[in-house]
């Protein structure tokens, strides 16, 4: 399973993930990974039944019709790439999916998609799809962390750029493919990468996700035909590290596959609320001041939130207009806690924005950065931290910090918690919750559970 230095870093990925087996991989990290999967697909089902992804499915029932994929939150069967396009933006319309430090990337929404589909497509059981799940994941984070932070922090969406490669290698890991069919799909996704910051707070940010999603999977199934692309593009005067990283790329990332685990470290933050994980810590702070003190949040005159350098440049709306640049907003999700005492996808909606009492409640809201949270006793450790201050209307004054918020890697939410967030999310798409546990158990043993097509059906 060790990767061949000298290599391209393409066939360097290829030989690793056609070389991994399910029973080579520890249990903690494939327990996260099955965390992983329930939690993107509880997303991905609450969140077809959004307006974009509703949008996007007319599309996909237009465009990609007659197929055997499922579309979630439709009935009528699409093909492999129409479902990864409609799954993949289901799964980012509530910005409610993981996220991964390596990188700075919500790896398992575009995976998963395009792995669910493949697995479809080629009528493949659970554990293959557990395998390859696997596989994408390591392959996605291994090239995050050999990219460094400075591919996100120079403008790049890591998601769509890092997404579809890992999502590549997953696909053609299920459809069974040569090393030399995984290199060749690797370097089509590679080669077709995109992702640009100045996405964040619009509707084709979860668009591009889903498109991610179907580049990946297109790829393996373009490499599957035997179409070729150049395995060097990662390492190409006109490819992928110089145009898209300034030439820049770790090695030693590579070469700890099958040995460090990405998904256990630095692993996987889920999330408690359906906004950016920038503003996850806030959150958890906000409420448990007012918890704490007993607080009535109609007293509370100001909060300022301190947060470091990442939180900064993630949460650029102040003063959002449209939903989707309410989930890259400060103000907004510390003000559905002051106003409703909740976040969920219920109010990730226009209507809740023209909402008087949580404009009232946004206005009193401040986000500033602050350089001791982008210092060593702090960075890395706590990428997305918070330091929140109530101000009330007497003057009174309630402090918090939090460096990890619940979800995140050294703080996870427990195995029953994420359960119930399964359930929450089904439930707002109107699963009942017999077919919510029924499905739920057969995730939670996804290796022994069959076929993919028949995971998600009704009966219990």
């Amino acid at each position: 399973m060790k990767p061949n230095k000298e290599a391209s870093i393409a066939a360097r990925l290829a030989g690793w993930t056609s070389a991994l087996k399910l029973s080579q991989v520890p249990e903690d990290a494939a327990h996260i990974a099955r965390r992983c999967i329930i939690d993107t697909l509880g997303v991905v089902i609450a969140g077809s039944h959004m307006p974009v992804a509703r949008k996007i499915a007319d599309h996909v029932e237009q465009e990609y019709r007659d197929g055997v994929c499922t579309m979630l939150g439709r009935d009528r069967g699409v093909t492999a790439t129409g479902a990864a396009l409609a799954n993949g933006t289901a799964a980012h319309i509530l910005d409610f999916d993981d996220t991964s430090y390596a990188g700075i990337a919500h790896g398992s929404a575009i995976i998963l998609p395009a792995l669910f589909a493949a697995a479809e497509h080629s009528n493949s059981d659970g554990a293959s799809l557990l395998e390859a799940f696997i596989a994408a994941s390591e392959v996605t984070y291994a090239t995050g962390l050999g990219l460094t932070d400075s591919h996100y922090m120079t403008g790049w969406w890591a998601t769509g750029t890092l997404g579809a490669i890992g999502a590549a290698a997953g696909a053609g890991n299920i459809l069974g493919q040569s090393e030399a069919a995984l290199t060749a799909g690797i370097a089509f996704a590679a080669i077709q990468s995109n992702g640009m910051g100045a996405v964040l707070g619009y509707n084709a940010k979860p668009v591009l996700a889903g498109q991610a999603a179907r580049r990946g999977l297109e790829s393996a199934l373009l490499a599957g035909q035997e179409h070729t692309a150049p395995v060097n593009i990662f390492e190409h005067p006109r490819g992928f590290l110089q145009l898209m990283n300034d030439g820049q790329f770790e090695g030693s990332a590579l070469s700890a596959l099958g040995k460090d685990w990405r998904l256990v470290e630095p692993g996987i933050a889920i999330k408690i609320s359906p906004v950016c994980s920038a503003a996850q810590a806030s959150i958890v702070v906000v409420r448990q001041l007012i918890a704490d003190n007993k607080l009535d949040p109609s007293d509370i005159a100001h909060v300022r939130c301190e947060v470091p350098h990442l939180v900064k440049i993630s949460l650029i709306h102040d003063r959002p207009e449209v939903a989707s640049q309410a989930q890259f907003s400060m103000p907004f999700a510390v003000g559905c806690i002051l106003a409703f005492g909740k976040l969920g996808p219920e109010q990730i909606s226009d209507a809740t924005l023209e909402n008087r009492e949580l404009q009232d409640v946004m206005a009193k809201v401040e986000m500033v950065e602050a350089d001791d949270l982008n210092g060593p006793d702090f960075q890395p450790h706590f990428p997305e931290s918070a330091r929140v201050t109530l101000t009330m209307e007497g003057g009174d004054e309630f402090s918090g910090f939090l460096g990890a918020a619940t979800g995140m890697p050294s703080n996870p939410m427990s195995d029953d918690d994420l359960s119930e967030k399964f359930k929450n999310c089904v439930s707002f798409a109107g699963w009942s919750d017999d077919r919510a546990g029924a499905v739920l158990a057969r995730l939670w043993d996804i290796e022994n559970a069959g076929p993919i097509r028949a995971i998600l059906r009704e009966e219990s």
